[in-house]
């Protein structure tokens, strides 16, 4: 299942620049909209759930390139732990945190993979120590706490539980980042990775469901919320196709760096649809988080271990 490690510098090139700029975008575009949803009366976890089941079926109806990818107990593992750690986890907290904080500052949370990526890569030997990154990385936790400080110019102190609690959103993130490429199975391709792993998150979030008592929350009607979720389902579809190409075509911490688009287009779609504001202190945190991410993931010519899938072609 696991490729052996390989030695290689990867320069990204336009395709995974574009993958990157596609992805953040509509991953950014599902956080108003799931506001929304929430806002109608769509409970966090029942909306994480439909995503990624309308999402994996969708993936499934457009059918896969390919040869099939031979099922074992290894494939699911990989799609349990994949699907708990990019899309059930991260998702129902991502949705449940938007609700209390907003679309803006719950996109800010997906710059935070990128440095918490590299730490990992760096701890298993991944990659190696750089101290233009390791400054980067105190820049980025530095802009994290300053966003986080209550103040007035800053966010309300009622909302300091909550942002915390969307910390392990990159945290899950960036487990996933390391675990999918390290784990990529021998000759499998992004189109039958995706779907499956979004099937994966659809039933342990059918789980996380079940087991909060909240199964009645799957049940709901009303036009406008089975046109989000089928809009949803369509983002998250085209989304997660593309985000396994990058993971593919990348290394784990360029992959994290979602969180470049993630977050000031998260800003902005907060601002253009909820009319969302934010003080000079959450702004001076965001400029200098996105710094230390810049400098910590930088384009540098330095040895990079990956145990990762590179298939050419």
């Amino acid at each position: 299942m696991k490729q052996r490690a390989n030695t290689a510098s990867h320069q990204p090139d336009v395709t995974s620049m574009l993958l990157l700029l596609g992805v953040g975008v509509l991953i950014a575009l599902m956080l108003p909209l799931s506001r929304t949803a929430m806002d109608i009366g769509m409970t966090p976890l029942a909306y994480a759930f439909w995503q990624a089941l309308g999402g994996g079926i969708l993936l499934v109806i457009c059918g896969r390139r390919g040869s099939p990818v031979r099922f074992s107990r290894a494939l699911f593992r990989y799609f349990g732990i994949s699907g708990l750690t990019a899309i059930a986890v991260p998702n129902a907290l991502a949705f449940i945190v938007v609700a209390n904080i907003g679309a803006g500052l719950t996109a800010t949370l997906y710059a935070l993979p990128s440095l918490a990526t590299y730490g990992i890569a760096v701890i298993l030997g991944m990659e190696a120590r750089s101290r233009k990154k390791s400054v980067g990385l105190s820049l980025g936790v530095a802009g994290c706490v300053w966003i986080l400080s209550p103040n007035p110019a800053g966010i309300n102190p009622d909302s300091l539980p909550w942002l915390l609690l969307g910390m392990l959103v990159p945290l899950s993130l960036a487990v996933g980042n390391v675990y999918r490429t390290s784990h990529w199975p021998t000759g499998a391709t992004p189109e039958q990775l995706a779907p499956g792993t979004l099937l994966a998150g659809a039933v342990l979030g059918l789980l996380m469901v079940v087991v909060s008592g909240s199964a009645h929350s799957l049940f709901f009607c009303g036009m406008d919320l089975w046109t989000i979720v089928a809009i949803q389902s369509v983002l998250t579809a085209i989304s997660y196709r593309g985000f396994f190409h990058l993971q593919k075509r990348t290394s784990p911490t360029f992959l994290s760096q979602l969180g470049f688009v993630i977050t000031p287009a998260g800003l902005l779609f907060g601002i253009v649809f909820f009319g969302e504001s934010y003080g000079w202190a959450v702004w001076g945190g965001v400029v200098l988080l996105l710094i230390g991410v810049v400098l910590a993931n930088g384009a540098t010519r330095e040895r990079k271990t990956c145990n990762a899938v590179r298939n050419p072609g």
